[in-house]
């Protein structure tokens, strides 16, 4: 791009070179020389007059502006510009142009510093907030062992003595609430090592079929003694990267939330692969409740419920999906939802597709060498 000095230079440069351009003219065509020669003199006195007219406009007004375009660019980089004396020339628009821009750098300047020590509050409550959280869930989960402990032990009645129906009873109902409280703790550690970036992974080769099928015998009692129907769909069966125990954590997250929003009769929940490029695409459908579009936005959210009522159906920390992604991140994939309300609900996730090392193809063309 020009710069202004240039084309300020550039047209009084033309305007010189018309002026002289045409006294010459008029010179040379002209019958009476002394008057062309007057009209010559004149002319080239007028266009020399432009030049450095130009040249001394040029320098006198571009030098603030060329100052006030540098002192921007410092100001974007910086976001903190120096005082310094301007010289304006005793242009007053220049002089007003260099006052706005000093008093708008200053309130931007204040509004940044301020945002600044806002953001530095905020990140350090932030990290009080993941360590008192990490202090409370480590506090809480140390006394469940010993209860969980004793609890079996009750159970087992020719080592503690007999218990009545009642008394039966109400350590079935303790072990399941410290069961759930187990499980709270546990994604309350899980989610604060996402967030912290220290989630463990081990990325193997993996077959993804393998992931599907253990996830479906582990469900499918659960499903039929809920009554309802857990099917599987298998598009592709190729080698993903992944770590088996973390995607049945995934799968257990999805396929329990599903069975908490399909209905009680004919329900449908459906888990299967498909291709996608480098990628292999694990899905969990149902036929439930579905989720709103204005839901979807915030369904991988911390603690977020769709349902907060207090007849809700579905009970939890809010936590599974949001952890859920997390995995699924850590793997190097990506999860997303595709619902209608009243229809069904689908979550997607990706896993990439392993490559194959050479060496195994070698073995598939030599099986004796293989053996060996």
């Amino acid at each position: 791009m020009i710069k202004i000095k240039q084309a300020l230079f550039l047209v009084f440069g033309i305007t010189s070179f018309i002026m002289f351009y045409i006294g010459l003219l008029n010179y040379l065509t002209t019958q009476d020389k002394g008057m062309g020669l007057i009209f010559l003199i004149f002319s080239s006195i007028v266009a020399f007059g432009t030049l450095f007219a130009g040249l001394y406009i040029s320098k006198n007004i571009t030098k603030p502006i060329e100052s006030l375009a540098q002192r921007m660019n410092e100001f974007s980089k910086n976001n903190y510009i120096k005082k310094i004396s301007v010289d304006d020339k005793g242009i007053q628009e220049l002089q007003s142009l260099h006052k706005n821009f000093e008093d708008m750098a200053n309130i931007v300047g204040g509004a940044l510093e301020k945002e600044k020590q806002l953001n530095l509050k905020l990140h350090e409550i932030d990290t009080r907030k993941t360590e008192f959280m990490s202090m409370i869930s480590h506090e809480l989960k140390t006394p469940l062992m010993p209860i969980m402990g004793y609890l079996q032990l009750l159970k087992k009645q020719e080592l503690m003595g007999e218990l009545n129906e009642k008394q039966l009873d109400a350590i079935n109902e303790i072990s399941i609430s410290t069961e759930i409280l187990q499980k709270l703790i546990q994604d309350v550690l899980t989610a604060q090592k996402i967030d912290l970036g220290k989630l463990s992974v081990e990325k193997n080769i993996v077959e993804s079929k393998t992931l599907v099928e253990n996830s479906y015998k582990a469900f499918n009692p659960i499903c039929e003694n809920k009554g309802a129907k857990l099917v599987m769909s298998l598009k592709t069966t190729e080698m993903v990267y992944s770590d088996p125990d973390r995607i049945a954590q995934v799968f257990s997250n999805l396929i329990s939330n599903a069975l908490s929003f399909i209905p009680e009769k004919d329900g449908l929940i459906e888990i299967g692969t498909q291709d996608n490029s480098d990628y292999v695409t694990f899905f969990v459908r149902d036929n439930g409740v579905g989720i709103s579009e204005d839901q979807q936005k915030n369904i991988f959210k911390k603690f977020y419920q769709v349902d907060t009522s207090s007849k809700r159906k579905k009970e939890g920390s809010g936590l599974g999906l949001s952890i859920c992604e997390g995995i699924v991140k850590a793997l190097g994939g990506k999860m997303w939802v595709d619902s209608t309300v009243n229809q069904g609900t689908t979550f997607f996730f990706d896993l990439p597709k392993a490559k194959i090392p050479i060496e195994r193809f070698q073995s598939f063309k030599n099986p004796a060498k293989s053996k060996k």
